[in-house]
């Protein structure tokens, strides 16, 4: 009978579809998976929307779905929200939500951005749960820590913990590379190896930074030489990874300078300055951006010169900066330190008025240059010069107690006694414990 076979084979297809059906969740999940494949995201979260305002909050799928919906349209906030709510009702742990960490570290980003901190940490907490193996979210969390709270403990910790899980991601994604031969699947997972490395060198960075500001503020010096210790091996595993980093061999060659080993500093600015010429030639690094690099390493170099009191290498570095970056302050600034050291008084004078033309200067800047120039004047024993320097200077830092001194003395020698009388008292009131 074949109309019977008919009719039997029809109904075992309409028996498999409802399986199929059945197997992939309710009617409502089917109907938005078939929306997502027609890309059709608004229509999935209309649906998800109206299922849940009718009562049908607890299926995980539906939120999970929602969320993937607010992933295509980068709604980030509306499918991090979704994304926890699946993970809170998914008690079976079915729904692969650790593929979309990103959403929660591109919502906190967007939060951070808009200066709601507290959202900001609990989407990123939010995120842990969700991808505990990431090591994105205490990288971020760090930044927190230190920019908002100033809470350099807990930057640390973040950090480090953040270095421990780039690790364990680049260890597991060299063994997924190893046990590969599909040339796509090889080329995805490198992409993901650099990114991960470049996490790492990231976290293990901004822990010597940190370590190293702690240091700063330290008074025990036993401490602070077990502290940078591990400052230069956190730094070494860095670039262990990447041994052409010029921030972390810029940030190495500051402990250097910290402890007071300035050949050794110089000797890693010059193998930061060669990799910087590297990057150039081999085309990794922009030109613009290593012209600023090579300006920092040069700036750098002069200062670990002048503290080796070497002032002519030191103006022989500060000039090659200057001639990069232009009439910079800070530059300037040093460069007339080590001529007035040098007793090249007109050049150290001539020097600080073209700083001194440089427009948003602040206070304390313009206080320093003043200062430099009345003690080149002083050392030219052009007193009144010198007078008319140091009244200046005060006029941006008025509470200058040494300022008043210096200026108590030229005003005597100028024979303005009275004068001379008003700025020691002055002096006085600012700092009685000298007088």
């Amino acid at each position: 009978m074949p109309g019977l076979n008919l009719n039997r084979s029809l109904i075992l297809t309409v028996i498999a579809v409802f399986a199929m059906l059945t197997a992939c969740g309710s009617p409502i999940v089917t109907g938005m998976k078939v929306h997502m494949q027609n890309q059709e995201y608004d229509e999935i979260i209309q649906l998800s929307d109206s299922v849940i305002a009718e009562g049908d909050s607890l299926n995980a799928e539906i939120w999970f779905w929602r969320g993937r919906a607010f992933t295509e349209k980068s709604q980030w906030t509306e499918a991090a929200e979704s994304f926890d709510k699946a993970n809170e009702l998914d008690e079976s742990g079915s729904l692969a939500l650790n593929e979309f960490w990103f959403v929660f570290f591109n919502s906190a980003a967007n939060t951070l951005n808009e200066g709601d901190f507290e959202s900001a940490v609990d989407m990123l907490e939010a995120g842990i749960q969700i991808a505990p193996d990431r090591p994105d979210f205490e990288l971020m969390l760090g930044d927190v820590e230190l920019n908002r709270n100033n809470d350099y403990q807990a930057a640390l910790q973040d950090y480090q913990n953040a270095s421990r899980k780039a690790r364990a991601l680049i260890a597991t994604l060299q063994e997924m590379i190893d046990d590969t031969s599909d040339p796509y699947t090889l080329d995805y997972y490198n992409q993901n190896l650099d990114k991960a490395r470049n996490l790492c060198i990231q976290a293990l960075y901004n822990s010597g930074s940190v370590m190293t500001m702690i240091v700063m503020d330290n008074d025990s010096e036993e401490e602070s030489q077990e502290s940078i210790q591990q400052i230069k091996d956190i730094y070494a595993e860095a670039l262990d990874i990447d041994p052409t980093n010029i921030d972390v061999l810029d940030a190495l060659a500051g402990v250097y300078m910290l402890e007071g080993d300035y050949d050794s500093a110089i000797g890693i600015y010059d193998e930061a300055a060669d990799n910087i010429n590297i990057g150039v030639s081999e085309g990794w690094l922009d030109e613009s951006e290593a012209s600023d690099m090579m300006a920092n390493i040069l700036v750098s170099k002069g200062y670990a010169y002048i503290e080796m009191e070497d002032y002519d290498n030191a103006i022989t570095e500060l000039n090659q900066a200057r001639d990069i970056i232009g009439d910079d302050f800070i530059v300037l600034s040093t460069l007339a330190h080590a001529n007035f050291v040098l007793e090249n008084y007109d050049e150290a004078l001539s020097i600080l008025d073209t700083a001194l033309m440089i427009d948003g200067l602040t206070p304390d800047e313009l206080a320093s240059a003043y200062y430099i120039k009345y003690a080149c004047y002083n050392r030219k024993e052009m007193d009144s010069e010198a007078a008319e320097a140091l009244e200046t200077a005060l006029e941006f830092q008025p509470d200058n107690a040494d300022y008043w001194r210096y200026l108590a003395s030229t005003y005597s020698r100028l024979g303005r006694r009275n004068d001379a009388i008003n700025a020691m008292e002055k002096a006085g009131e600012l700092d009685p414990g000298d007088n």
